[in-house]
């Protein structure tokens, strides 16, 4: 899968719904009667020109998911989003009002977009198929600044900083924020869901090691280094009839992993 590096020059053609809470780019379109929406649980907000004036750190998109047979949608928030509740609420009346067309409708969210789609489940007009990814329903530390600098070293604290900057949809996955003490997940049970916990066992790659150092400094005992995966499971906890999977992936692969090579990496 090729990727785009996000910069100022990037102008981008593919824009198919733009709120203040979330932004949705074609990322392939052929046609076909299968759509996926794929939520990677990144930030990226474009001018009026759709052209990218503040992004994630190296934030790069793709220009296709070779592993998905059909249409697929990119889901990015906003730096100016109000939050995943806001987020999750415009989403859901772009698929009901836009989607009408197509058979199958897949969503997939990584990390706090997975959080957002599980949230937003309640609002959908129609039965889909829900992938949560490495998604921290009980909260993830690594959005409390305050806790995070008692754990790390001051020029680790200053990289931590350079990706977490108070943006809410972050804040929203702080443990016991407003958002998750509200969040309603109950809508899962109406469609079919996969909840796919990430666990750092193995080292596979540079990332891997990562976040096997951060899952160290976190003090987590079974994490992928962003979120432990006691958060992951909690939403199989509320909901059995969500189909849990267990994934030999860090935080920064475990969507990758999924889409490639999965044989290799589900353990459970």
């Amino acid at each position: 899968m090729r990727r785009k590096r996000v910069d100022e020059c990037l102008n981008i053609q593919t824009v198919l719904y733009k709120t203040p809470n979330v932004l949705l780019l074609g990322i392939k379109n052929e046609g076909n009667d299968t759509a996926f929406i794929v939520g990677e649980g990144v930030s990226m907000s474009v001018n009026e020109q759709n052209v990218p004036y503040r992004w994630d750190p190296y934030l790069t998109i793709p220009d296709g998911y070779d592993a998905l047979e059909g249409d697929v949608i990119g889901m990015y928030f906003p730096f100016e989003s109000a939050g995943l509740e806001q987020a999750g609420s415009d989403l859901a009346m772009y698929v009901n009002q836009n989607m009408r067309k197509y058979k199958s409708i897949v969503l997939i969210g990584h990390s706090k977009a997975g959080v957002c789609l599980a949230n937003m489940a309640k609002w959908l007009k129609r039965k889909t198929v829900m992938g949560f990814v490495s998604a921290p329903f009980l909260g993830t530390n690594m959005t409390d600044a305050k806790k995070i600098r008692e754990k790390l070293t001051k020029a680790e604290y200053i990289i931590y900083r350079k990706y977490y900057n108070q943006h809410k949809v972050d804040l929203d996955i702080m443990p016991n924020s407003d958002f998750l003490k509200n969040a309603d997940f109950s809508g899962v049970k109406d469609h079919i869901c996969i909840n796919v916990v990430s666990e750092c066992i193995h080292v596979w790659s540079l990332a891997d090691i990562g976040c096997k150092y951060l899952n160290h400094r976190l003090q987590y005992k079974h994490g992928d280094g962003i979120v432990n995966v006691t958060s992951q499971e909690f939403l199989t906890f509320l909901y059995p009839e969500v189909r849990k999977i267990k994934l030999d992936a860090s935080h920064a692969n475990s969507l990758k992993r999924l889409f490639s090579n999965k044989e290799k990496y589900i353990i459970e």
